[in-house]
């Protein structure tokens, strides 16, 4: 028993040092140039026996290897000299084989190699105008994804995450896996620079608010979207980026707002819920749009889309709840609006 496991060790060794190498670089040989060398040889080979009505026509010819390759064998083409079925017995048929299955392999396994990049987030995102979603949250992302896919028609969604090693979301999402969210080349790779939103939400804060830094100057032109639980990390990126939107924790606001009036939780979370009932949409006024009052508006989202504007958002990105009818509205604000589906409204005031 001992002399047979000293041979098996000294046979894996003799594999590992020297047969390995040689087996590796034939795995690795360039499959077209061995097609090409065995079909030359075959030419070669069945003009020296004889079987010219093989290889007089150049498509006959490679219409016969392909269907003697595949075993598919039709009948209608075959070696009529003695020479040339010993030739296509002993050489053709074999090595067709043995070429069909490599060539077959390495197609499959160049397509698994694909999918299993784009699977495990290795791969780059050729996207432009899209979402770029930066952490996942077991309980949020996916709810928040499901949201984003039914009001988002266009836009396709990207998720970046580090913990993940491969897409918890397949069906919905394009994924990338990075080392690190402050890493530019692995951000590089979801496209942040061509994204029209970035929305940031981590498991703490303080990482929320250095990766939303980060890639604010990565994409400053991007609607940047950052959840927290601290408002003063609010406030902290509201002032480095202006233009960014930060969501904080209101489940206390919530609390106390349920205990004072009963049932505001429910009204809440039916403003923000795109899966049912009224929801609360948005819609920007053209900029090119002269100004006009509010009342000019409300009746007609009113009287024909049963809608109701509760907010306006002037350039200065002040937003403005229950406005007087005779508020001015200007091109380029921002009208918010509860609503049963967004409303596509281009008749605006003259």
């Amino acid at each position: 028993m001992k002399h047979h496991n000293t041979f098996t060790q000294r046979l894996f060794w003799w594999w590992d040092k020297y047969l390995s190498q040689y087996a590796l670089a034939m795995a690795n040989a360039n499959a077209f140039l061995l097609v090409l060398i065995y079909s030359i040889v075959v030419y070669i080979g069945y003009r020296l026996t004889g079987e010219h009505a093989l290889t007089e026509e150049f498509i006959d010819f490679i219409y016969f290897l392909a269907v003697t390759g595949s075993t598919v064998g039709y009948g209608d083409m075959s070696p009529q000299t003695n020479a040339g079925q010993l030739f296509t017995a002993f050489f053709v048929i074999p090595l067709s084989l043995a070429l069909f299955g490599l060539i077959i392999g390495k197609v499959l396994s160049a397509l698994s190699a694909l999918w299993y990049r784009q699977f495990k987030g290795k791969h780059h995102v050729n996207l432009s105008n899209h979402i770029v979603v930066i952490g996942y949250n077991r309980e949020r992302t996916p709810h928040l994804v499901q949201m984003l896919k039914r009001e988002e028609k266009q836009r396709q969604i990207v998720l970046i995450s580090v913990e993940q090693q491969q897409n918890p979301l397949p069906e919905q999402v394009e994924f990338i896996n990075v080392h690190g969210f402050t890493d530019v080349e692995d951000l590089e790779r979801a496209n942040i620079e061509q994204a029209s939103c970035l929305v940031v939400d981590t498991d703490t804060d303080e990482m929320t608010l250095t990766i939303a830094l980060f890639v604010a100057q990565m994409n400053p032109s991007a609607h940047l979207v950052a959840h927290f639980i601290d408002d003063v990390k609010c406030q902290i990126l509201s002032a480095h980026c202006p233009n960014s939107e930060c969501i904080s924790n209101l489940s206390t606001e919530l609390l106390a707002k349920s205990v004072m009036d009963f049932g505001s939780s429910l009204v809440h979370s039916e403003l923000v819920s795109a899966h049912k009932g009224q929801t609360q949409y948005s819609i920007q006024v053209p900029k090119e749009c002269s100004t006009f009052p509010l009342k000019a508006l409300f009746l007609t989202f009113k009287q024909d889309f049963e809608a109701t504007i509760i907010g306006v958002r002037d350039a200065q990105g002040e937003v403005h709840i229950n406005q007087r009818l005779d508020q001015p509205i200007h091109g380029g604000d921002t009208l918010f609006y509860i609503a049963d589906e967004r409303i596509e409204f281009k008749q605006w005031p003259e």
